[in-house]
Formats: structure tokens, C-alpha cells, sequence
């Protein structure tokens, strides 16, 4: 049987470096006039996202907060054509004892956080 192993987010300080410098430093395009959600984003919110993401975004906040809700782990999985992969996953156990067992692949963190339900201590039992 394979190894599982504890798993806790920890995005090294420099990627987080990088990613507040790219943000400091995007250039936009020109916005063309009247086309508002028809051709994209429009210029306006991507503006308002960027200061976000670069002034107000606490990611380590963040980090801290996913490690303390989510069980996480890997193990490794041995993948015909690609050797072993570590598979990330999350464990978590219902309250309610007449739960069915889930099992969700995931390829996006936060369709796991969708189901979990609102951010105020409750959960989908």
C-alpha cells in the first residue's frame, strides 16, 4: 500500500515576490469604447481585481485558515506512461453518521470549498 502523507499549504515567499511584482507592474490594454462584458473583462474591474490581488489579498491569512479546515494529504500513485504522481487530497468525515462516503477529483481547491457550505463554521454534513 502506498505512503499517505500529511500535506500542509506552504507557497514559498518568493512566489508570492514574484506574484506581488507582476501585479505591480501589469500593463492593460486599451479599453474599446461600449462593449462592457461583451468582449471580456472589462477594463475597469480588471483594474479593481489587480489592486485587489496586489494591496488587500492576505494570502498567508489564507494559508493559515486551509490548513486548519481541510485534512490534507498525499500519496503517491503510480501512473502508467508519467511513473508515480503525489495525488493531492482532502479528508473529511461527516457529522452525520448516515452520510454517504464522496469521493471528489479535484482538479481546483475551490470546488472543495464550494461544497463544504458557508464560511461561517457550518458544513455540508
Amino acid at each position: 500500500m502506498s505512503k499517505i502523507t500529511p500535506f500542509t499549504i506552504n507557497v514559498p515567499g518568493a512566489q508570492l515576490d514574484q506574484l506581488r511584482h507582476k501585479l505591480e507592474h501589469a500593463t492593460f490594454p486599451d479599453e474599446i469604447d461600449a462593449v462592457d462584458w461583451q468582449m471580456g473583462v472589462p477594463l475597469k474591474e480588471m483594474k479593481r481585481l489587480t489592486a485587489f490581488w496586489r494591496d488587500n489579498f492576505d494570502w498567508r491569512a489564507q494559508e493559515k485558515k486551509l490548513n486548519e479546515q481541510l485534512q490534507q494529504f498525499t500519496v503517491p500513485i503510480s501512473v502508467d506512461g508519467f511513473g508515480e504522481l503525489d495525488i493531492h487530497f482532502l479528508h473529511h468525515r461527516s457529522g452525520n453518521s448516515n452520510a454517504i462516503p464522496l469521493l471528489f477529483i479535484h482538479g481546483c481547491m475551490m470546488l472543495l470549498l464550494d461544497i463544504r457550505g458557508p464560511d461561517n463554521g457550518q458544513s455540508c454534513n
